[in-house]
């Protein structure tokens, strides 16, 4: 992480014209880090590979939009909270606000997801995530909670989207690596194990749960996760 009072990409000045090369811009070098990212992970985004991409001849070129290789993951970062689209304000129905909240979160994750890991590697000091955490935050306002309050439920809920956006990541990869795709062909790679297990006496309920559960489907699980969240902070605010 950069030190604190470290000047923010964003104080520094963009150059114009022709004066650093008339293919480049902050906003195109930020456009093709999130391609390599997405398609190639993170730690595939380098100067070099980002200069590469943009047709410019050396990376050097590059240091001037963006200051270093600190100012392009701030800036990507950035650009993910973004893609976000939340309404100018909240609608003042908090459970509906934030339900929302969580769903975008998840969709935008889901298109990235390296984000989750390293956004706890940097300041979020963006003017896109400064505004969604002041979104998040009115979203609540008025509940008759303390600021700290109000904003550890923005966590949570976050939290809840964040998590489960990587969760799902982590499964594709997995799916990846052992080369499946349907949940029949997954469950087929370890029946051994499972039907082992369920005979196992040692396992009744958890062998209950192999015979009888049903596929829920993903969606389904998360929005079962939100609400039960949603719920408990209801029911918080009823027993205020």
């Amino acid at each position: 992480m950069s030190e604190s009072n470290e000047p923010l990409v964003w104080d520094l000045p963009e150059p114009a014209g022709r004066a650093a090369g008339p293919m480049l811009s902050r906003d195109r070098i930020v456009r093709a880090a999130l391609a390599i990212a997405d398609e190639h992970g993170v730690e595939a985004v380098t100067m070099r590979r980002v200069a590469t991409a943009l047709g410019s001849s050396t990376p050097m070129s590059l240091y001037r939009y963006v200051g270093g290789k600190g100012g392009i993951v701030d800036l990507m970062l950035d650009a993910v909270y973004g893609e976000l689209e939340l309404p100018a304000q909240p609608s003042g129905d908090w459970r509906a606000d934030l339900t929302l909240l969580a769903r975008r979160e998840r969709d935008t994750l889901r298109r990235h997801p390296w984000f989750v890991a390293l956004s706890h590697h940097r300041p979020m000091f963006g003017p896109n995530a400064l505004w969604h955490n002041e979104w998040a935050l009115r979203a609540v306002d008025g509940l008759g909670l303390d600021v700290s309050t109000m904003m550890s439920i923005v966590g949570m809920v976050v939290g809840h989207a964040q998590s489960y956006a990587q969760h799902e990541a982590e499964e594709a990869r997995m799916r990846g690596r052992i080369g499946v795709t349907t949940d029949a062909e997954l469950r087929a790679t370890a029946s051994a194990h499972v039907d082992r297990i369920a005979a196992d006496p040692r396992y009744p309920t958890l062998a209950r749960w192999i015979r009888e559960a049903h596929q829920v489907a993903p969606d389904e699980q998360f929005t079962l996760g939100l609400n039960c969240l949603l719920d408990g902070i209801a029911g918080r605010l009823v027993d205020r």
